[in-house]
């Protein structure tokens, strides 16, 4: 048991082999794919959420846990991978970081290039996804930050990610089950048994940094938050929500749960989620 604990392979294969992996699992199911149906709607809702009062809070605070550790952003060069609208890019670059945002979803990169003029700002935009940068970008950047991205799932992606900074590298990820108080309303209402998915993207992630012998801070919260949705926004994500659960949901189920929210509520309905998330930054040597 002791040389497995500390079998870097062992941990790798890990990762790369569990279904449960939460990022992982989302990917496999086309959720959350700017190529999938209905991301434009998604994608809208997703930048009006991020510049709200209650979004721009939650990049502050993670923003400055990064900046207690850096002492100041001015003049660093960044690289954003899955940039989305520049809920991190345009913050890092108003406390003078040069942002080079890395963005593969047109709608998102549109998006992000109106709310860096709307700021003022000069931001780099490239419309491209992560996995088709290449090596003559190593050691191209002093801060490499990916914020809870859908492609860094598995710790080839992160190494990948890590070559690309001089300094230092940010990474989330979900660190335990996500919760959602409407779908375990559903679920009991149809009876269906929620799975718990203990897998935490996070636990291999900080095993693997510590038996790589990388310098590191981290913390792990639990969040929570309520957001208002339209009930026809809820249809659209129900198929997220069953696999969150570890349910793969056929058109029966999602045809009970969506016949009992509009049963039972009106045309806007307040969701609550939450779960544990992890940050951690990476320092580099000189």
């Amino acid at each position: 048991m002791n040389e497995l604990l500390f079998n870097k392979q062992v941990w790798e294969d890990a990762w790369d082999n569990d279904p449960n992996a939460s990022l992982k699992q989302m990917k496999q199911a086309g959720i959350g794919s700017y190529q999938s149906k209905g991301f434009s709607k998604w994608a809208k809702a997703y930048n009006e959420s991020s510049f709200s009062v209650e979004g721009r809070e939650r990049s502050e605070r993670i923003i400055k846990w990064i900046e207690n550790q850096v002492l100041s952003f001015q003049e660093m060069s960044t690289l954003d991978i899955g940039a989305a609208s520049g809920v991190f890019s345009i913050p890092l670059a108003k406390r003078g970081a040069i942002v080079t945002a890395l963005e593969p979803s047109t709608d998102f990169a549109e998006m992000l290039a109106t709310n860096v003029k709307n700021h003022s700002l000069d931001i780099s935009v490239i419309n491209k996804s992560f996995e088709e940068m290449v090596a003559d970008h190593k050691s191209s950047y002093d801060l490499v930050f990916a914020s809870m991205c859908p492609a860094i799932t598995d710790w080839q992606m992160v190494k990948k990610a890590m070559g690309l900074s001089r300094k230092y590298f940010y990474i989330s990820m979900m660190a335990g089950p996500k919760k959602n108080y409407l779908m375990e309303e559903i679920l009991s209402v149809i009876h269906i048994e929620k799975k718990i998915c203990n897998s935490s993207d996070m636990a291999y992630l900080l095993h693997l940094l510590y038996l790589e012998g990388y310098a590191y801070q981290s913390l792990i919260e639990n969040h929570k938050k309520v957001t208002v949705m339209s009930i026809e926004d809820i249809v659209v994500r129900l198929t997220e929500w069953f696999i969150d659960y570890g349910i793969n949901a056929d058109s029966v189920l999602l045809n009970k749960a969506e016949s009992y929210l509009r049963q039972s509520y009106g045309n806007e309905i307040p969701v609550t989620t939450g779960g544990k998330f992890g940050k951690v930054l990476v320092h580099f040597e000189n």
